[in-house]
């Protein structure tokens, strides 16, 4: 019988797209939660606990390979109580027992297969397995045999192993013993990127390459703080090398997960909602140094997709689009060079050939066998195509063509998750795109997601939930909610001046201090107080394929800091620096959304205040964005009294419109420059002002 044809099991009742996924599974799944773990200790059964995500694609693999078939279940379902958890919806869980996985083998990742006993404490880790065994790899049906046996039989072994791993994770947890980090690890994290660079390819190290776009914003800062070209270029020329890459959908537009090669070509094709963020924020950081109209129409090109593909109706973002449709990798993306000759006339196949590197016998390998796969992933060919095929309208009607046939297909699957953390990011990417552009169309994206996000993801308390489905709160914020929304609202009040973005941005932070900051050690727990307790509280700070939500909390509280004038939240700032300074010294350019903050505390952090009404704010922040000044703070002080927002900074008081002119005002290291009044004094003088050297 096909599996998706069997009576459901317990994950029907889910809201996770993933859990749903294995709904018809054979295997008898539980979702996380009490009833599981009583099942387990009543029974006296470990845990065979499966975590990944719906549109990871060897989770796809392992599912068809081994959950949906009837004799893995058996095994499972006999001599273990099978939990499946969405890491995206409890990532508290997912970071934890990756933890426990890289302490025990080495390395982590998706799908994740911990075995633990009935109080949560693992024993045993893995990733994917088969089946079967092979040469190298051992499959499930020989595996779990082996683990039920030592569960009966070596139990003691099992608790001493169980506590050595618990011992191992409370060893990793970071104490303030560090010192505040300084301009040396700057240095050393940019020589360390030097060395990792690849000139001829862009991006850092071999294949598989991420596009880490936080990385290069550091490099962005560090070259523009040090005038040190090379660390620019190195991030522009990566930028474009992506761009031009088959990383990026020229078809569809955004940015596939990772390339699996080291020329950007051979995408791992699932779309990530989190990438879109990070990136459309380094491209509008990037067009703010070098006005290339690359980086300027990649923003514009993300932001459609964004709106295409993982609009929700409401005014968020989904979480992602899948790897897979119908059931391959990658097939909804990629050509043969008959199907594109049956859609295209001569002169267009031409164009494509000439420009994308479009070819007969296909343009990659296949990863099995080594042989031409007879498709075409379209790859621009350099600058020089990027050019030409911007300029040819026709280029755009082919590619309009394109879409429409490739909407026939099959399409990849998509997570309608909305999780707030991932669109905290996105509110961030579209709030500083909307201001260095001055787009009221990215403007009202950013309004209408802050609103969804203030209306709809708050409980009456005035707390953060993680994602929601329906009227159902499912899951609490973590302290990444908290800093990414944070963030995000802090860079809308720049686009669009509202006080209520300021107000909510510092009771948010309260309330992350309140619940998530370790007084004893410093930084911020993944969870708070009132969260499940699992057996341990974790703090990240690894930047990885996203940035940490400490890294982000130390920007936070630096930046609001200042304007509020409350030295406690700086100092807060430091001390997150100081809980992770070994770590962050042993290999800065992991650590690279952090270093931002020390970046802005080293060159000295400007507070730009522009004085009168909006339209003038508006105007003068035109003047203020031809300037690359990314360690600034830009606030809006109205033309009259303005109590609300001088009890947040009252040293706004003393900065007011003069001669009913709007006025800038300019300090640096709590030391203010002459104000500029009028349009024309602010024309002829800002720049100057800003383009100063930010050390």
């Amino acid at each position: 019988m096909h599996p998706q044809l069997k009576t459901p099991n317990r994950l029907i009742d889910s809201t996770s797209p993933y859990l749903l996924q294995h709904a018809h599974n054979p295997v008898d799944w539980y979702p996380w939660g009490a009833e599981a773990f009583k099942k387990a200790a009543e029974e006296d059964k470990p845990i065979f606990l499966s975590i990944g995500y719906s549109t990871c694609h060897w989770c796809h693999v392992m599912a068809h390979e081994c959950f949906e078939d009837e004799a893995v279940a058996a095994l499972l379902n006999a001599n273990f109580v099978c939990i499946k958890v969405d890491r995206e919806e409890r990532p508290d869980i997912d970071q934890l027992y990756m933890a426990a996985a890289t302490t025990l083998i080495g390395r982590g990742g998706w799908p994740l297969t911990i075995v633990m006993g009935p109080d949560k404490r693992p024993f045993f880790a893995g990733t994917y397995f088969p089946k079967h065994s092979s040469p190298g790899r051992v499959g499930l049906m020989e595996l779990l045999p082996r683990i039920h046996a030592a569960w009966i039989n070596q139990r003691q072994e099992i608790e001493d192993s169980a506590t050595q791993i618990l011992q191992a994770l409370q060893a990793q947890t970071p104490d303030q013993s560090g010192a505040v980090l300084g301009q040396e690890l700057l240095q050393k994290a940019a020589v360390d990127f030097k060395t990792q660079y690849d000139p001829g390819n862009g991006g850092f190290g071999r294949a598989p390459k991420f596009p880490s776009p936080h990385n290069l914003v550091f490099l962005l800062r560090e070259g523009h703080r040090t005038q040190d070209a090379a660390l620019t270029e190195m991030a522009l020329n990566s930028l474009r090398a992506m761009r031009y890459g088959g990383l990026f959908d020229q078809i569809g537009f955004g940015f596939h997960r990772y390339s699996t090669d080291a020329t950007w070509h051979l995408p791992h094709f699932e779309k990530m909602l989190y990438d879109q963020a990070t990136l459309m924020l380094a491209y509008t950081e990037a067009w703010q140094i070098e006005k290339d109209p690359l980086f300027r129409d990649t923003v514009q090109e993300i932001y459609l997709y964004l709106k295409d593909k993982l609009y929700a109706p409401e005014g968020a973002f989904y979480a992602a689009e899948d790897a897979d449709s119908d059931g391959e990798e990658g097939k909804f993306y990629v050509w043969s060079h008959a199907e594109l000759a049956s859609h295209l006339d001569e002169e267009a196949l031409a164009l494509i050939e000439e420009h994308f590197r479009v070819d007969q016998a296909g343009n990659f390998q296949d990863e099995a066998t080594g042989q031409p796969s007879g498709e075409n992933i379209f790859h621009l060919d350099g600058a020089q195509s990027y050019s030409s095929t911007q300029s040819d309208p026709q280029w755009a009607h082919t590619r309009q063509l394109l879409y429409e046939v490739r909407e026939e297909r099959i399409k990849p699957g998509l997570d309608n998750k909305i999780l707030a953390d991932w669109n905290g990011l996105i509110l961030t990417a579209l709030s500083r795109a909307a201001r260095v552009f001055q787009s009221g169309e990215y403007r009202k994206s950013a309004e209408d997601l802050a609103e969804h996000l203030l209306n709809e993801f708050m409980t009456p308390e005035g707390k953060l939930v993680h994602v929601k489905s329906g009227e159902e709160t499912q899951v609490s914020g973590f302290t990444d909610d908290y800093s990414f929304v944070i963030q995000g609202l802090r860079s809308l009040y720049e686009a669009s001046p509202k006080v209520s973005y300021l107000q909510k941005a510092i009771e948010l932070q309260a309330i992350q201090l309140n619940d998530f900051w370790d007084p004893d050690q410093g930084a911020f727990f993944f969870t708070g107080v009132d969260q499940e307790n699992l057996f341990i509280r974790q703090k990240e700070i690894y930047d990885g394929a996203i940035p940490s939500g400490n890294s982000i909390a130390a920007e936070n509280l630096y930046y609001l800091g200042r304007l509020t004038e409350n030295q406690d939240w700086e100092l807060k700032s430091q001390q997150i620096e100081k809980a992770f300074a070994t770590q962050v010294n042993r290999a800065p350019r992991g650590f690279a959304a952090l270093l931002q903050t020390v970046q802005a505390r080293i060159a000295g952090s400007r507070e730009v205040v522009i004085a009168g009404q909006l339209k003038d704010y508006y105007a003068a922040l035109s003047l203020l964005n031809e300037s690359y000044a990314p360690f600034s703070m830009i606030i809006h002080n109205p033309q009259g009294k303005q109590s609300e927002l001088w009890e947040l900074a009252p040293f706004l008081a003393y900065q007011r419109s003069q001669d009913e002119q709007v006025t800038v005002y300019v300090c640096e290291n709590y030391t203010c420059q002459s104000p500029l009044i009028g349009m024309a004094a602010i024309g002829s003088g800002l720049s100057a002002l800003m383009e100063g050297r930010e050390r």
